[in-house]
């Protein structure tokens, strides 16, 4: 099976350079690397060149005028040779057997995704703590997110491989034949363009599997996941609550449409609550009036991502209607 590696890089030079070492030293060598500079980082896209005669694998350097993960994401996508996607971050250090370890499982043609964990490290180096979550990567009937694929203790390596709804993009696998593309009718940073992803998986009938033994290094310096109300809360707050209203929306039949939109209105997440998820926030963080307005804005948001998932799932019903009745006619001609 073919292998492409797709990077999405801003601003992190040296940090690419760093993963795109790691990639050499893979003990199955990836058919290609493609690294996506974005808008005008020309230090991203001088750095990835740069490497381009010290690496033992095809390095392509490709640019998105759009800056985010996703656009970046599906430009990699559209000049892609392999079977096999690896979604991998600048900010990562892949071990040796990273590639391997992904490809054994694709043996199994029901497989069409692959997670595994990534370890987080501080600044200085020093590691997160380490987290014993009960569940990983789940989806919910009623449209809870549990994620917790991070940051796991050593002994989780030698767990089975387990099926779960959802992964990271941090340290992912995905066959080319189970998904259409990335959506763009998300909007930044994106969040829970992974579960539209394996959702689209799962929709064409394979498996999404999580492999706790296949961790990697990671370096964060985005501040957008960080759970509190600092910095820009249309990015981290309501944008949040628009895509994961979004990716439900379109990918929810009923009867689970009208519990999980009354979920997010009511309920909603630890960092974007709905009505009844206020309190135990305005308590947290005894800041009522503030949370008062996170609550305006997480509930305005909920009910714009539902309705642009809902066009977008009719939208893709009625393609899907004139393709197969497309098909019949050209049949019985």
């Amino acid at each position: 099976m073919r292998t492409s590696i797709l990077i999405p890089s801003y601003r992190r030079p040296r940090m690419l350079q760093g993963c795109l070492a790691h990639l050499n030293q893979q003990s199955v060598r990836p058919d290609e690397v493609i690294v996506v500079w974005q808008e005008n980082d020309l230090e991203t896209r001088d750095a990835a060149l740069d490497f381009c005669d010290r690496v033992n694998y095809t390095l392509k350097v490709l640019h998105s005028a759009a800056r985010g993960i996703v656009p970046a994401e599906n430009v990699a996508l559209d000049n892609a040779c392999g079977e096999i996607l690896l979604l991998l971050d600048d900010d990562t250090s892949p071990h040796s057997n990273w590639i391997a370890r992904h490809l054994v499982h694709y043996a199994d043609p029901a497989i069409g995704a692959v997670g595994a964990p990534v370890r987080n490290h501080n600044p200085d180096g020093s590691p997160y703590p380490l987290r014993r979550p009960a569940h990983l990567g789940r989806l919910r009937f009623y449209g809870r997110m549990i994620g917790n694929l991070f940051d796991h203790p050593p002994e989780w390596s030698a767990r089975p491989l387990i099926e779960v709804d959802h992964l990271a993009a941090g340290n992912m696998s995905l066959r080319r034949s189970a998904f259409s593309n990335f959506e763009v009718g998300l909007k930044p940073y994106w969040q829970a363009f992974e579960l539209d992803v394996c959702l689209q998986a799962k929709a064409c009938g394979f498996r999404v599997m999580f492999d706790c033994g296949n961790s990697i290094d990671h370096h964060p310096t985005n501040t957008v996941f960080r759970q509190d109300r600092n910095g820009d809360l249309a990015l981290k707050v309501m944008n949040t609550a628009y895509n994961h209203a979004f990716v439900l929306s379109k990918h929810s039949m009923q009867p689970f449409r009208a519990v999980r939109l009354l979920y997010l209105v009511c309920v909603g997440s630890a960092a974007v609550p709905g009505v009844i998820g206020f309190f135990a926030a305005a308590l947290r963080s005894r800041k009522v009036w503030l949370e008062l307005d996170v609550l305006r804005g997480a509930i305005g948001s909920y009910l714009a991502g539902w309705a642009a998932g809902s066009r977008c799932r009719r939208k893709s019903s009625l393609a899907e209607t004139s393709s197969s009745r497309s098909q019949r006619f050209a049949h019985s001609r």
